[in-house]
């Protein structure tokens, strides 16, 4: 058995295999579209794409900086969600996978390759990639390509994140960092904002002590957000760390007080993934968010990076349910019968 037949499901008959392309520009600057958990796109312009594909990433060659494109992840499209009245899907992609370095255009390797799917110039990729983005590929050709390269796991590297050093969060907290965040939600307008902190509040002694170091930092970062804006207004009171203090039982980590001097309730998923997208809750916090008169949030901590001391932050507004979401169950508990 190779590392990638360890990654993904078993190959059934007729398996399909594609490239995808991920990557756009957004307000000037480069954007890569490189979550690895979803593909969007539209079944009017293209309608290949099914259930059960074996996937690879790619960045373009115009939309990298030395205009050289690289084959650099790939996964399992698990699902593919029903379309919306524009035609636009948006498939789940599971069983992701890192290459170890990047298949990067030059490379003997990938200038060499033999493509039965294809035709390519010598030493000319002109026109052979399909401009919309999606290029199905023989399973044949697939297997060549990720058995010549190292295929990390995804949970793997997410894994090793967690190895963050005391001296990298004493210096992320005291160094201060930067908050880059907006509201997306039913009452409140769409509002972007940026803000530093030098974070006094958040104990990394006690982050250091935590096994998920990324999910315990993610909340002190939120709760020490909510206590500057607290202190702005001196009528509010200040939010309590309930997963702290209270546990992690209560379907929410914050709780804390609007302008209103109403109760919030204050989720927080965190991640180093660059999307805010595809993150998961629990029945619990599913549950907890639809509770009546529940003033519901999960402020979506995402792009965090330790090296350069920033992070974004996505607020939605609850309830979590399938009027307001799309939602995918990502696992089952089994009883036998």
């Amino acid at each position: 058995m190779t590392e990638i037949d360890k990654i993904l499901p078993k190959k059934q008959e007729k398996q399909q295999a594609f490239i995808l392309d991920h990557g756009k520009i957004e307000e000037g600057k480069l954007k890569y579209a490189d979550d690895q958990t979803s593909y969007g796109w539209n079944i009017k312009r293209y309608n290949r794409l099914k259930e059960g594909a074996f996937v690879l990433n790619r960045h373009p060659s115009k939309l990298s900086k030395d205009k050289k494109f690289e084959i650099y992840a790939g996964g399992y499209v698990e699902q593919i969600s029903k379309p919306d009245e524009d035609g636009n899907v948006r498939a789940l992609i599971t069983h992701s996978f890192n290459i170890e370095p990047p298949i990067k255009q030059g490379d003997d390797f990938i200038e060499s390759f033999k493509w039965s799917s294809k035709k390519k110039k010598s030493n000319n990729w002109a026109n052979f990639w399909n401009q919309y983005g999606m290029n199905e590929i023989k399973i044949d050709e697939f297997e060549k390509l990720v058995n010549a390269v190292q295929c990390v796991p995804a949970e793997s590297i997410a894994s090793e994140y967690e190895k963050i050093s005391e001296e990298e969060i004493k210096t992320f907290v005291e160094k201060g960092f930067t908050v880059s965040y907006e509201e997306d939600n039913t009452t409140h307008s769409k509002r972007k904002k940026t803000t530093k902190f030098i974070a006094k509040q958040i104990d990394f002694e006690s982050i250091q002590k935590q096994r998920q170091k990324i999910g315990a930092l993610g909340e002190a970062i939120v709760f020490e957000l909510l206590i500057k804006n607290a202190q702005k207004k001196n009528n509010n009171k200040l939010p309590i760390h309930v997963s702290k203090v209270e546990g992690d039982g209560l379907g929410y980590d914050i709780r804390c007080w609007n302008e209103l001097g109403e109760e919030c309730y204050i989720e927080v998923k965190t991640s180093t993934s660059k999307f805010s997208d595809g993150f998961e809750m629990s029945r619990n916090e599913i549950k907890a968010s639809t509770s009546k008169n529940a003033n519901y949030f999960i402020y979506r901590v995402y792009d965090l990076n330790i090296k350069t001391r920033e992070c974004k932050i996505k607020i939605f507004e609850g309830p979590v349910s399938s009027e307001t979401f799309n939602l995918e169950a990502t696992s089952y508990k089994v009883y036998q019968k």
